[in-house]
């Protein structure tokens, strides 16, 4: 056995997950070598196992073959039930938001044998779901503005590159667990030099929710409004009224995580979102994926929440309030 084998499974690789689980498995060698798995679509996973997956970026296109793709767990657990010691070193949940809580209960086995639980997701408060199904002191928690795209099954196109940001979501460095803390660093460590191998600079922080939310206050200014214009992330910035609009957003959202008396970074966050949506200028943002595919949006875990927020500390904020019903408007006519 190889004591340097990583073994990694992505649970949904769907844009995101695949872009994440083909950047890691493209620096797999004899010396460092990586396993990777993903827990996906049929169509994608017969098309992976067939011909391998093939990333488009714009410093060239790589195909990679050695990804094992599953419809379900279960024909995982065929494959590795004879080897007892068998378990994955870091396990990713790169499904949507609202498929969360399945997705726990479906592989909740998997995830309790996995080392580590990597939330890879869209929203805000993720990690509080997810910690009722596994111990929290096993959650890493991954925030990412680049960009992908999933045109057909096995093709995966990087629309935009951006930030990476990775921490626990729970397990912090305290007296009474020094050195649990110090080795699950290691361990965190050894994540974040593979994704930058792989070409997806990654940076560890200390307090990941903040990051989470500030990586909210983007998509929250972005999704919905590039949803409902089918406009690709740097052309919403061309029309004026559409930036103000985009602003007020994300300014409604700031009041209201000051209101309820969550920790920020010291950040301007409206200039922030601007940047991402220049630094991905091509991209079509994942809320407008699902609205072209005619699949449910993550809505109610972005803007949606500031609106469910915003009714708890008794402020109105009807730019959030707007975008979140004409997207469930949308989300009703796909019947």
């Amino acid at each position: 056995m190889n004591h340097n084998l990583l073994r990694i499974g992505f649970i949904g690789s769907g844009s995101i997950g695949s872009l994440f689980g083909g950047c890691l498995a493209s620096v797999h060698t004899e010396t460092a070598p990586l396993e990777i798995s993903f827990f996906c679509r049929r169509g994608h996973a017969k098309v992976i196992n067939k011909h391998g997956i093939k990333i488009y970026r714009d410093n060239g296109n790589i195909t990679l073959t050695n990804i094992k793709a599953f419809e379900n767990v279960e024909d995982f657990t065929k494959i590795s039930i004879n080897d007892k010691k068998y378990k994955l070193d870091y396990l990713f949940l790169t499904t949507k938001t609202y498929d969360s809580e399945r997705a726990m209960i479906q592989y909740k086995e998997l995830i309790n044998s996995s080392n580590w639980l990597i939330i890879l997701q869209n929203g805000i408060g993720n990690e509080e779901l997810v910690k009722k199904y596994c111990d929290r002191n096993k959650i890493i928690r991954i925030i990412t503005s680049h960009g992908a795209l999933v045109k057909e099954n096995g093709f995966v196109y990087h629309t935009g590159v951006g930030f990476t940001k990775m921490g626990f979501a729970y397990l912090k460095p305290q007296k009474q667990n020094h050195s649990r803390y110090k080795s699950a660093l290691i361990k965190l460590n050894v994540l974040k030099n593979r994704l930058d191998a792989g070409g997806l600079e990654t940076e560890i922080v200390d307090d990941i929710i903040k990051h989470t939310w500030e990586k909210a206050f983007v998509n929250i200014g972005i999704n919905a409004l590039g949803a409902l214009t089918r406009l690709n992330n740097g052309k919403l910035l061309e029309n004026e009224k559409l930036k103000q609009l985009m602003s007020t957003a994300v300014k409604e959202a700031l009041e209201v995580a000051k209101l309820k008396c969550i920790e920020l970074l010291d950040r301007d966050s409206v200039k922030l979102m601007y940047s991402v949506a220049e630094k991905t200028y091509n991209n079509k943002n994942s809320m407008l994926q699902d609205i072209l595919k005619g699949n449910l949006t993550e809505i109610d875990f972005l803007n949606g929440r500031i609106v469910s927020l915003a009714k708890e500390v008794g402020v109105k904020v009807p730019i959030n309030e707007m975008l979140t019903y004409l997207i469930k408007g949308l989300e009703e006519s796909f019947g």
